[in-house]
């Protein structure tokens, strides 16, 4: 049996699609969603730093800084979000599937096929976040859809608000998802699999959080 890879119907058809998956021998159109997938994550990533969502720090130093030197760290900026917009699919799709399948008896192909519907949700993350913080003029700490916001009334401290800015509903979904396709594919303990998945994802927020508080985050 040949599996048609189709991320948005991973999303809302779970079941059958799971099904189909764990069954299938090969995997088609592969290679074509990844294309696709690094390729929209990209445009995604320069749309947002095309309208300045993320150069807050940047935004601080227009007086200080001549325009000249101004613009050179936008054009800097903008090419750390390209980067960026090509590094975030590497991780979601590539490697999260070599650090699970290096716990699991599960096929790597299949792996990644299932994180192509993962990686919709945190694209769908990053658009909807486009229109949010221009309207509401906020940067990611000031998010609702996080634990940002409930942070920076418990604590000012701007790592730890960096850090709980991380945990949204749109990465709570995908590790929803995550959990519900390992533990089907792989018959394994559903607590054994949500220690493997919120893991992962919580060494990612760590990583996140750290890179934007020693004010690495013009790249991010």
């Amino acid at each position: 049996m040949t599996f048609r890879i189709k991320p948005l119907k991973g999303l809302y058809k779970r079941e059958n699609y799971c099904h189909q998956l764990k069954e299938a021998e090969a995997v088609q159109g592969y290679k074509r969603y990844m294309t696709l997938l690094f390729f929209i994550s990209v445009c995604v990533y320069a749309v947002s730093a095309a309208f300045g969502i993320g150069t807050e720090m940047l935004s601080k130093e227009i007086t200080s800084i001549s325009s000249s030197e101004f613009e050179a760290k936008k054009q800097l900026f903008f090419i750390g979000r390209i980067i960026v917009g090509i590094a975030v699919p590497c991780i979601i799709l590539l490697v999260s599937a070599l650090y699970y399948w290096s716990f699991l008896n599960l096929s790597y192909r299949k792996l990644v096929s299932i994180h192509f519907s993962v990686f919709c949700i945190f694209l769908i993350e990053k658009v909807v976040e486009i229109p949010l913080f221009l309207l509401l003029n906020i940067d990611a700490t000031s998010n609702p859809f996080s634990l940002g916001i409930v942070a920076q009334y418990v604590t000012s401290k701007e790592l730890i608000v960096q850090f709980f800015s991380q945990i949204t509903i749109f990465q709570v979904w995908m590790i929803a998802t995550t959990c519900y396709y390992l533990k089907r594919l792989s018959e394994q303990k559903l607590s054994s699999i949500i220690l493997l998945v919120t893991s992962f994802f919580l060494f990612c927020w760590i990583i996140t959080s750290l890179l934007e508080y020693i004010k690495m985050g013009i790249f991010m």
